[in-house]
């Protein structure tokens, strides 16, 4: 197909920033950047520094042109805009040249306008797009619409194409690029109509988020929580629990200013029985985190509008190893804030038999060797039982369950299971400088977890002396 020549009129996000020419099927990178697909840089695979997550579809990179580096599966076809684009080619392709001073221009773009209008509406509001972003396979929404889908510890699909946007509740990117293409042609064909649409106050937030809170300890995403419900509040708070979906949130108090944490576990109820005296004995489990947003009482229990508070994304595990370990010849990342579960393509689980010396140095160790390490200490003392996880985000939320407070609530805080697992690590290297026997350690963790009277700590101290 020909060419078409660049218009006076065409904003610079409608220009390949590679070949200089106006976008022809544009594929967009998580940063914003957007790419004709034959402009695109040739993939590659990822050579080191990725251990965690291992996933074979996030194997494969580009080398983009802002020098960061993304997995091909982030990178997309930008159904919308590879639409609009083919739309102004043909448009062009009809227009007379003309050396006019901006008379052709001006019902050019009045025509495209009409010709386009119908392309940014929404999917989910049908209304004009605002601040639109795209999702990784390439299709576009308002970024408040699909912040609005998004349910509290359930994975989010693209609404038109239904492709997962995120893997057990861990989202792919951290954020969703912004559709410049889109965005700069809002401005150019409707700016009356984009300024009425910022003019309409946005939707309230929806209440689907709130959920009843029991303050007591830190629970704990996949551990089991044995609860003796005696309170009359909390006995009418399970009653009401049990009647629906059998879920509430727990949150811990701070002791010294009796404040309830901002992050806590939703727990779902697994079991219950009712007793003579009307208390409830429940087995529940932890399914996912939340934070608090707004607080309410209600028959004097809190209720709580809560947002999802889950692990950072794959993308910024992925930049927070390179950065750390410095293997960044492949794999370029940009500085992260201060996570995960693999699906079935993840690395092999490491086995007891893992012995690595990692002892000072830990922030330059592989994620993969951090989760070995950890758990072939786990599996050589056997602390506290048999069932040990052997992926890493769920061993450390085996782990932050033997601990007490406050480090069980800087391990729910945590958004990186990179850093969990170095915590994990650090805690094993301690107890082994002290030296610790495998006895010692089921005693570390027991006192942890459950506090003793100083007569019954003595005297465990003394068998366990006595048996080794």
């Amino acid at each position: 197909m020909a060419e078409t020549a660049f218009p006076a009129w065409a904003p610079r996000e409608l220009v390949c920033p590679s070949c200089e020419k106006l976008l022809r099927e544009p594929i967009i990178f998580p940063c914003g950047a957007a790419l004709c697909k034959t402009c695109l840089p040739e993939s590659r695979q990822r050579q080191k520094g990725i251990t965690f997550p291992v996933l074979e579809t996030r194997q494969k990179v580009y080398r983009c042109l802002c020098d960061k580096v993304h997995a091909v599966m982030d990178c997309g076809v930008d159904v919308i805009a590879s639409s609009i684009m083919n739309t102004i080619h043909e448009e062009l392709q009809r227009q007379p040249t003309s050396e006019d001073d901006g008379g052709v221009e001006g019902g050019f773009l009045a025509g495209l306008s009409k010709v386009l209008r119908p392309e940014f509406d929404c999917p989910i509001c049908f209304e004009l797009f605002e601040q639109p972003v795209t999702t990784p396979c390439g299709h576009t929404y308002c970024q408040p619409c699909l912040e609005s889908i998004t349910v509290l510890g359930e994975d989010l699909y693209c609404p038109v194409c239904r492709q997962a946007l995120t893997l057990n509740g861990v989202p792919f990117l951290s954020r969703y690029p912004e559709n410049h293409v889109v965005t700069r042609l809002i401005s150019l064909l409707w700016p009356e109509e984009l300024e009425a649409r910022k003019e309409i106050p946005p939707a309230p937030p929806p209440r689907r988020d709130e959920i009843p809170i029991f303050a007591l300890v830190t629970a704990i995403p996949t551990m089991k929580m044995p609860l003796r419900v005696f309170e009359p509040r909390y006995r009418l708070m399970m009653k009401r629990v049990l009647r629906g979906n059998k879920e509430f949130g727990m949150t811990t108090v701070d002791p010294k200013t009796g404040k309830e944490s901002e992050v806590g576990t939703v727990l779902r109820i697994e079991a219950h029985r009712l007793l003579a005296n009307g208390d409830y004995v429940i087995k529940a489990v932890g399914t996912r985190r939340f934070k608090v947003v707004e607080r309410r009482i209600k028959d004097e229990y809190t209720m709580a509008r809560v947002e999802p508070f889950g692990d950072m994304s794959f993308e910024e595990e992925e930049a927070l190893e390179a950065l750390e370990t410095g293997n960044t010849t492949d794999d370029a990342p940009e500085a992260v804030e201060t996570n995960l579960s693999p699906a079935k393509d993840t690395a092999p689980a490491p086995t007891p038999t893992t012995t690595i010396d990692i002892t000072g140095s830990l922030d330059t160790t592989s994620t993969r060797d951090l989760m070995a390490f950890a758990f072939g200490r786990a599996m050589t003392h056997r602390i506290s039982d048999l069932n040990i996880p052997n992926e890493p985000s769920k061993f450390t939320w085996w782990f932050a369950h033997k601990l007490r407070e406050p480090k069980r609530y800087d391990f729910l805080v945590e958004r990186s299971v990179r850093r969990r697992l170095k915590t994990c690590c650090r805690q094993f290297i301690e107890l082994e400088r002290t030296g610790m026997n495998p006895w010692s350690y089921r005693l570390h963790f027991a006192l942890r977890r459950f506090p003793l009277p100083i007569s019954t700590v003595v005297l465990i101290v003394f068998l366990c002396l006595w048996v080794s």
